[in-house]
């Protein structure tokens, strides 16, 4: 019986002194960055401390949830400055900082930790165009969309764009001189969808498509 007792007792030291190892899913989280560190990047390439002042850093409150992120925002205006328009966009400042935050401050990727799905209607619809185009009599005209670079360069980010089939019916039916006229097609011979930026998609009612993404678990953001 000592002798066992005595065996019992060297195995349960051996147990309590063996090491203990992170599991995967803690060796995939530090492989991540995890889900507190914070800032993962610098967006101005220097510390929060530097740019705001001694303390900020320790008053930061970061993103807790940084894994399967889903957001739609509604862009239903064109300009914030109607006498500065092309300087002006609508929205688009905001999800550039959406981004940054997400990918440089807490290290998130598009399409694998978050996606963005941004609707277009009413005047908003206008950022769907291309710069130069045709209208409504299926002439050229240009300075339709000063905004087409910066929407191009967030679509190489991973957003997604709709344009609302009811704004486009809208722009069908204007009158040439509107800058947004679109040409019909069974007049013209010419095509509204051709007047689209590359890579723009359609919904076919803009709120309902809104409604609709936050059926789907996307949270609804308004610039």
């Amino acid at each position: 019986m000592k002798l066992l007792n005595a065996t019992l007792g060297a195995l349960m030291i051996g147990l309590v002194s063996m090491p203990v190892f992170a599991d995967d899913g803690d060796k995939d989280k530090k492989a991540k960055g995890g889900n507190n560190e914070c800032p993962v990047g610098l967006v101005r390439g220097i510390s929060m401390d530097d740019e705001f002042g001694p303390g900020t850093q320790a008053l930061t409150k970061c993103l807790e949830k940084r894994h399967d992120v889903k957001m739609v925002v509604q862009i239903n205006q064109f300009c914030t400055n109607t006498a500065n328009c092309a300087a002006s966009p609508y929205g688009l400042g905001n999800i550039r900082n959406i981004l940054d935050d997400y990918e440089i401050t807490h290290g998130m990727k598009a399409g694998k930790d978050y996606k963005m799905v941004v609707v277009l209607h009413s005047p908003g619809g206008r950022m769907a165009l291309k710069d130069v185009g045709l209208n409504a009599d299926g002439a050229e005209v240009s300075g339709r969309n000063p905004f087409e670079g910066t929407i191009r360069g967030l679509m190489a980010r991973g957003v997604k764009f709709y344009f609302c089939q009811n704004t486009t019916r809208a722009f069908l039916s204007q009158p040439a001189t509107t800058i947004t006229s679109l040409p019909k097609y069974l007049l013209t011979g010419e095509s509204a969808t051709a007047q689209m930026i590359e890579g723009m998609e359609y919904t076919t009612a803009g709120l309902t498509s809104i409604a609709d993404f936050q059926a789907r678990g996307y949270q609804y953001i308004q610039p």
